[in-house]
């Protein structure tokens, strides 16, 4: 039996439009130019301020990060969840095979248990955590997030993501990690992560739960030429 950890943001939700109009929001706020997906896929990076340093051209202003901060809080709590197609399909599918789920996101927790009691998908979930705390890094969030579910073999446990910053959190808690095409971030960078990267959700969940015994053998996974899969309708 296999234990899945999905990401939120960019990976169950099919969110980054959402996310666009977000950030471009946060930016005319403090007087820069709003943004296109191209540029937020192309900069993306975690924490968010230095994503918003990037954007900019510069360092946000102290005066600055609180406005930016606000806006995008109620962008997201004005927002309905977009839930990818096939996703509830593929969960439900997943936990049908035996194997356990659980969501992990830096989307602040209240925010994050409201949007998933939203789409319905509380029950699907063994444990649901949140951030609780700004600037958490994943890979913190990812351990307290492991010891929460409880003692598990960690070789059994898979993290789907849609960015490098899910692989590297992932190499920091020793687990392994399948990154998918369709979120934040761009195939030429999803490619320097050393994991497996994949076109769909269910290509990523086919490869957690059905090759975990050959790349559970390997410490560092390379990147597996798995050819085009038609990804999930959007």
């Amino acid at each position: 039996m296999q234990h899945i950890v999905w990401d939120w943001n960019g990976t169950l939700l099919d969110d980054l439009s959402c996310m666009v109009d977000a950030v471009s929001a946060c930016q005319e706020a403090i007087g820069e130019p709003p943004v296109d997906a191209a540029t937020y896929r192309r900069q993306h990076c975690l924490p968010g301020r230095a994503f918003h340093d990037r954007l900019c051209g510069r360092p946000v202003t102290d005066a600055e990060w609180p406005i930016i901060t606000s806006s995008f809080a109620e962008h997201m709590a004005a927002r309905t969840p977009p839930l990818r197609a096939g996703a509830a399909r593929l969960l439900e599918s997943v936990a049908g095979r035996g194997h356990t789920q659980s969501l992990l996101s830096l989307t602040d927790d209240p925010q994050l248990r409201r949007e998933v009691e939203q789409t319905g998908l509380t029950r699907v979930f063994a444990r649901i955590d949140g951030r609780h705390e700004p600037g958490t890094a994943k890979s913190v969030a990812l351990e307290q997030h492991l010891r929460a579910l409880g003692a598990r073999d960690r070789r059994r446990v898979v993290l789907i993501g849609d960015t490098t910053d899910d692989a590297v959190a992932a190499r920091a808690c020793g687990v392994r990690a399948v990154l998918h095409t369709g979120g934040f971030e761009q195939l030429e960078k999803l490619r320097t992560a050393g994991v497996p990267v994949v076109d769909s959700l269910r290509a990523a969940a086919q490869l957690a739960v059905e090759q975990h015994t050959r790349l559970s053998e390997q410490p560092t996974i390379p990147n597996v030429p798995l050819g085009r899969e038609t990804r999930l309708q959007r």
